[in-house]
């Protein structure tokens, strides 16, 4: 009988007119997905991280197809009056149960596998770069599909057939399947899965808990290829181990448990209502009445009472309903998980915020429209067609009640979903900002969600009653829809990237407390007229197609729409074309007129042609600044400012120079250059070419002025100018000197398409980096900054004078000694505090609302110039200006000479009045007050290797001032991260990884590698040995005009200092890619006779040699490395009383096993606990005695 049952439930559900649908569906998504070319850098689009990668990301999209199968496995015996037949005849139980489950199992399978085909097909028939694809292995497919895609269905199936089985109800079963889906991103959120990870790579801890929890099993995946190289993604099957094993077994296991449950549970007969007492009426108590008819009343009165009567029935019976219950219950969760993470448990090292109510809108607003439009999708549907989905439609059309009225009732409860999504998600916020005794509630920024956000929800609200007006079945209307919101997000896919094309496309609107709103406003403002003219046009058509009665013909529709419009009603849709058409115009002109909007095409284009038209002058000879005089004057309230500069250039090539070519960044009011001849002008490029009339010769120098004047367009979403923070780098404006190779295109598929040729390879050789030359210097530089009465505006350079002129401020800065280029002006209305330390003025300029880490900030400030001036020579200016710039620069700092800008949200909202965390304040404030030795003093020649002298000392400088001021448990804080930095910088970088000295723009190496290594060298040879290396340099090129330090002369003058011994120990650092495998096998320890504590431990070391290839070798390993004992963790060590022993031991073989004496009771033991080796997993390093 059972094999029977299969056959026919195989049979039925073959012909069931979904299946293809969802076949061809997920065969069309395979090809689309596999035709993208979507991979990192070095990564092959066929390879089997990719295919996994993908494959288990959109197997979450399987628990829609699950939900089909298991109404109509389950439900339809239900749906067509067939249960009394069914559970009366001679079908066991088992046979009926296990039968429906294997057929909604099985071609819940086979619907979503030719997702894998279409992915083939997209890898091997379609236009990617074929040096991107792999070999074809069988394999490479198979094993995602059979480690993936069955657990995953089978997972997905066991808990919705078993939601269907037992509640029978086709609502219950498609909540069951959207709450699974969204279980997935609720979980990754809460357990930090590394889908939704930021910058920062996740924890160990966090990662193992995400592998085994992540029931789609796309956390084990990430888990286990965390780190591995793009060789290793190109060439490594995964591994069935691990945590990637326990979480298919977990969940299979649980999924079999639940299938069991489900069985038993299961009652093989019709579950009957409870039959209720019927009342008995006294028929003694029964007076008769004539009929009378009621009197109709239609005024306006009753028609108001009618509408809320209306929106009160729909209101309740979407409040009862379990998909909104859902809904909102994983709404409010989410919120909680993402205020609690970053405001109470911390971002960035378990740092949090203070609850500035921007920082918590900015928080919520992503899942906001996430949500929203998953009720809006749902409910639009549900309401629209509520009545006909009950049978109940002709009653309710034949009541006296007006269309408009049950128009304007639906519509009014479809747009208050999302609204209530905002209310409860402000109350939220609210509630946190209360808990933490915050109580600057800025209500008017709350209720600017509503605007903002809200309206943008109203349009796709109109859309979704539009859709769901003109379709034949509720389906049908959200299938569409979601159709139309997908096209939306991805409309630039499609070509549609034009904001007037992307359907209610609306910009984020940028907030600062320094500014308030900025950027984006008036295209906001506008976007929103246009497409809430839009709605309404739809809506007045969906009111005027309105289903009522028994006709629902597409042609009866139009003809109806044609001849039943009134002219007021004509009237008003011609208004909303006009309109429509008016602000559609006043758009274009804005971004196409006034503005020059591009299309990424366009850019591409532009780029194309720049190459075309002038790589021809890539060889000329190039001038350059050694003096630059500029006059700034910033407008913030009018959002402009004008430039009039004055550079002195000089040849430093030993050719003679003939003609000057520069590009312009921002259009010039004039340009000159002495003793040229403009000859060449293209407004399009912004191009200029000079011919001397006598050549320049070597070492000569000639004179070079330009002036500009810049404004924010309306539309233009610029940020260097605002309110108050305004901040204008010179590379902002400033013209360029030469032929630009940034400007090319870069890809080389698009390269080859367009007919242009190979770009050359940089080349990265010992003797490119000591022997060539490159014309740059350090400057003279003289300004004058001016701006609003209100403000203060900086700059670097000594304050020589102030004063103030026709109600504005001026400022005359001038720099004593050559600086390096890199300039900034800034202007805003500033707090400020001074102190002088040891002939160093500390400027503070900081908005008056966030004083928190004013201290901190210079008390940091303070700690590094002592040490550095201590360890690496004098500081170079008699002043250290340090401003806050608003939260919508994405970097943290960045030092100019004499002068740094930090960033409003990274650094003065960073709440660490927490002594027992980590201190990010100080962290940050220590790194770039480093720079201005690492980068200024010591200035690098601008090649490989270069980025050692800039981010890897600054990053050395951070860990040695950060572990003098807050002990060992600081140290290790920094070096975990930069080492899972490096990690997981090098799993996903673009090209194979260079040794440190050879470090060219990978800042996975100069921010993360370059410190675990120097953290080793001083290790090996002392700190003092090695500062008194970097001393020994800074000393040399302090006053050099040229930049002329490199990373071989670095690595000699470390040799002079290191014992002979170790110098291949040093090379192996710097000029290899060597990685480490070290752990604390086991340990123990017992008390001696006379008190003291013998510790044994066995200890398990491995080191690995990365090829040019990106193979991995394993390598002997034979060097001092640290071992410590511990009465606390090492990352909760504070004070050098509780490092109970920490020696070098030298280790020359894989497994050793080392004994040590104590004088305490020990509870840790751990080798190199704080992480002078590049290794992938620190915890086995550390074990609990």
């Amino acid at each position: 009988m059972f094999k029977q049952l299969l056959n026919f439930e195989v049979y039925y559900q073959l012909k069931q007119r979904a299946f293809p649908i969802f076949v061809i569906l997920f065969l069309a998504l395979g090809y689309f997905v596999g035709k993208q070319g979507f991979a990192p850098k070095g990564v092959h689009f066929n390879s089997v991280y990719q295919v996994y990668f993908h494959t288990s990301l959109f197997t979450l999209g399987s628990v829609f197809i699950i939900m089909f199968f298991a109404v109509s496995a389950m439900l339809r015996d239900k749906q067509h009056n067939m249960e009394n037949l069914i559970y009366s005849s001679s079908i066991k139980k088992s046979h009926y149960f296990w039968s429906r489950f294997l057929g909604t199992f099985i071609f819940s399978t086979l619907a979503f596998s030719p997702f894998i085909v279409g992915y083939i097909g997209g890898n091997y028939f379609s236009n990617l770069d074929p040096e991107r694809l792999g070999d074809f292995k069988l394999l490479t497919y198979l094993q995602p599909w059979l480690y993936i895609v069955v657990p995953n269905i089978f997972i997905c199936t066991t808990v919705v057939f078993s939601v269907s089985t037992l509640t029978k109800s086709s609502i219950a079963t498609y909540i069951s399947a959207v709450f699974l889906y969204m279980l997935y991103f609720v979980c990754s959120i809460f357990l930090n899965s590394p889908l939704l990870a930021q910058s920062v790579p996740a924890s160990p801890e966090s990662m193992a808990i995400a592998a085994v929890a992540d029931l789609f099993g796309i956390a084990a995946f990430f888990e286990q290829t965390q780190y591995w190289t793009p060789f290793q993604k190109n060439t490594q099957l995964l591994s069935f181990s691990g945590y990637f094993f326990m979480n298919r077994l977990t969940w299979l296991l649980v999924s079999f448990g639940v299938l069991l449950s489900t069985y038993k549970l299961f009652s093989f007969r019709k579950i009957t209502k409870k039959i209720k007492k019927k009342r008995r009426f006294n028929k003694e108590n029964i007076t008769l009445i004539d009929y009378k008819p009621l009197e109709q009343i239609h005024n306006f009165k009753t028609k108001i009472k009618t509408f809320i009567s209306l929106i009160k029935l729909e209101l309740v019976s979407v409040f009862k309903s379990l998909p909104f219950i859902a809904v909102l219950i994983m709404w409010l969760f989410i919120v909680f998980s993402e205020l609690y993470a970053t405001v109470i448990e911390g971002g960035e090292y378990g740092v949090s915020s203070y609850p500035f109510t921007n920082q918590l809108i900015a928080l919520i607003v992503d899942p906001l429209t996430i949500f929203s439009l998953l009720l809006i999708i749902f409910y639009s549907a549900e309401i629209v067609w509520r009545e006909r989905s009950l049978n109940f439609n002709l009653i309710i059309d034949a009541v006296p009640t007006k269309n408009s009225t049950f128009f304007l009732a639906k519509f009014f409860v479809v747009v208050l979903l999302p609204i209530i999504l905002i209310t409860t998600g402000i109350l939220m916020c609210i509630i946190f900002q209360v808990s933490l005794s915050y109580t600057n509630f800025e209500f008017s920024l709350y209720a600017s969600l509503y605007y903002h956000y809200g309206l943008q929800l109203m349009v796709f609200s109109m859309i979704a009653i539009f859709v769901n007006s003109i379709t034949k079945s509720k389906y049908a209307g959200m299938g569409i829809f979601s159709l139309i919101v997908i096209l939306s997000l991805k409309s630039s896919l499609i070509g549609l990237e034009h904001p007037l094309t992307s359907i209610g496309f609306m910009p984020r609107v940028a907030y600062s407390n320094m500014n308030g709103f900025y950027g984006g406003s008036s295209l906001f403002n506008h976007l929103a007229l246009y497409w809430l003219v839009f709605g309404l046009f739809l809506m007045t058509l969906s009111f005027k197609m309105w289903n009522r009665g028994v006709v629902s013909d597409h042609l009866f529709k139009l003809k109806k729409l044609r001849y039943e419009l009134t002219k007021i009603q004509k009237v008003s849709i011609s208004f909303l074309v006009v309109l429509f058409i008016s602000f559609g115009s006043i758009i274009f002109y804005n971004m196409n007129v006034i503005d020059t909007y591009e299309s990424f095409n366009n850019q591409l284009d532009f780029r194309e042609q720049y190459e075309k038209k002038f790589k021809k002058y890539e060889n000329l000879e190039r001038l350059f600044p050694i003096s630059r005089k500029t006059e700034v004057a910033i407008f913030p309230s009018d959002r402009r400012y004008t430039v009039k500069a004055n550079y002195i250039l000089k040849n430093g090539s030993s050719k003679p120079i003939s003609e000057v070519f520069i590009t312009e960044r921002v259009p010039l009011k004039s340009i000159s250059l002495e003793k040229g001849t403009l000859i060449k002008k293209n407004n399009e490029f912004g191009i200029y070419i000079f011919k001397l009339n006598e050549d320049i010769q070597p070492n000569d120098s000639l004179l070079f002025n330009y002036e500009l004047a810049y404004k924010v367009k309306k539309y233009e979403n610029n940020k260097t100018i605002v309110k108050s923070g305004t901040y204008i780098t010179h590379r902002t404006f400033e013209p360029m000197l030469g032929y630009s190779n940034s400007l090319e295109i870069t890809n080389r598929v698009e390269r080859e398409k367009r007919n242009l040729p190979k770009r050359k390879e940089v080349e990265i050789s010992d003797s490119h980096i000591e022997l060539d030359d490159f014309n740059n210097e350090k400057i003279h530089f003289e300004t004058i900054v001016s701006t609003n009465k209100n403000q203060k505006a900086l700059s670097s350079g000594s304050l020589i004078n102030e004063w103030v002129e026709n109600d504005r401020n001026y400022y005359h800065y001038k720099s004593k000694n050559k600086i390096i280029p890199m300039i900034a002006y800034f202007s805003g209305v500033y707090k400020t505090k001074k102190v002088n330390h040891n002939g160093v003025l500390i400027e503070q300029y900081y908005d008056e609302n966030h004083s928190f880490n004013i201290e901190e900030i210079e008390e940091s400030a303070k700690q590094t110039l002592d040490y550095c001036q201590a360890n690496f020579g004098k500081y170079n200016f008699n002043h250290l200006r340090i401003a806050e710039i608003p939260l919508h620069w994405s970097f943290g700092g960045f030092a100019h000479p004499g002068v740094i800008s930090m960033v409003e949200d990274r650094l003065y909202l960073s709440n660490v009045s927490d002594s027992s965390i980590f201190n990010l304040v100080a962290k940050r404030t220590i790194h770039e007050v480093g720079h201005q030795w690492w980068g200024h003093t010591l200035s690098a020649k601008p090649v490989a290797g270069g980025a050692i002298f800039v981010e890897g000392f600054a990053k050395y400088t951070e860990a040695v001032v950060m572990e003098k001021m807050y002990g060992k448990r600081a140290l290790y804080e920094l070096s975990d991260n930069t080492r899972r930095r490096y990690f997981y910088g090098r799993a996903f970088a673009g090209e194979q990884e260079p040794p440190v000295y050879k470090v060219l723009g990978q800042g996975y190496i100069s921010y993360g590698k370059a410190l675990t290594v120097l953290l080793a060298v001083r290790d090996l040879i002392g700190e003092k040995e090695l500062n008194i290396v970097l001393k020994s340099l800074t000393k040399k090129y302090r006053n050099s005009k040229t930049l002329e330090v490199n990373s071989i002369e670095f690595l000699e003058a470390l040799y002079d200092v290191t014992p002979l011994k170790y110098h291949e120990l040093i090379d192996d650092w710097f000029k290899r890619v060597i990685t480490y495998d070290l752990a604390i096998d086991r340990g123990e320890f017992k008390q001696l006779k006379n008190g003291k504590f013998k510790v044994t431990v066995t200890l398990k070391a491995k080191r690995f040699n990365t090829l040019e290839s990106g193979e991995i070798e394993e390598k002997s390993i034979n060097e001092p490395i640290k071992i410590g004992v511990f009465n606390s963790h090492p990352s909760k060590i504070k004070r050098n009383d509780q490092i109970l022993y920490y020696q070098s031991f030298m280790i020359n073989k894989e497994t050793l096993e080392v004994t040590i004496i104590v004088n305490e009771e020990p509870k840790y033991i751990s080798i190199d606990p704080f992480g002078t080796r590049n290794d992938e997993n620190l915890i086995d390093n550390t074990i609990k005695l």
